[in-house]
């Protein structure tokens, strides 16, 4: 099946619009079922989601760098910058999070030094895959939009009361969960990729 074939295209909107609403399902349930006076809180479906989006994402990613060379540098970059991003979602325990997560930087930083020469060839390779617009979308929504939303001078415009919180929470955190989901398209798209486009040229 070609990668942009009508059918095959169709099926993947499919499936990833039923991903989507999901995700925002969830969201409803968590505003509907919070863990005694909290909403949005470690144990719920959205938080949890976002977890486990993280760490599949750093799998995901490690191993296409592993199966394309071509892309390796960047792609293990990609794939230690969200093992920090899932190690973050872990600032709720008393274990400080910040020491795997400085562990995670170290690594990424020799990882830059190490492949040095080979990143800027590895660069351009891997944004001219059409996958990685998911990706850049699903950043720019998880790490800078869904931060600006979340900012309560923001919801204060609106709300003459603390009763902003509960909005102000679903709202930062939904839309966190979109941007997670869209990255994690952005990967299965990059996976679809190379085993439909680039895996063929390398036989």
């Amino acid at each position: 099946m070609k990668i942009y074939s009508p059918l095959f295209i169709f099926i993947r909107v499919l499936i990833y619009s039923l991903l989507v609403f999901g995700m925002a399902e969830g969201v409803f349930f968590d505003a509907g079922h919070p863990r005694g006076t909290s909403y949005f809180s470690e144990a719920t479906f959205t938080e949890v989601a976002q977890e486990v989006i993280f760490f599949v994402l750093f799998v995901l990613y490690l191993i296409l760098g592993y199966k394309w060379r071509e892309i390796q540098p960047v792609s293990n970059i990609v794939s230690v910058f969200f093992l920090i991003s899932f190690f973050r979602e872990f600032n709720f325990l008393s274990i400080d999070w910040s020491y795997p997560a400085l562990v995670a930087l170290i690594v990424l930083i020799w990882l830059v030094v190490r492949d040095f020469k080979k990143i800027k060839a590895a660069t351009i390779r891997f944004f001219s895959v059409p996958a990685s617009s998911w990706l850049l979308a699903g950043f720019l929504t998880t790490y800078i939009f869904s931060r600006l939303m979340g900012r309560s001078k923001f919801w204060r415009l609106m709300y003459k009361d603390e009763t902003y919180r509960l909005a102000k929470a679903g709202t930062e955190e939904g839309i966190e969960l979109l941007g997670d989901t869209l990255m994690l398209i952005g990967a299965i798209e990059f996976f679809i990729y190379y085993q439909v486009v680039q895996k063929p040229k390398q036989k």
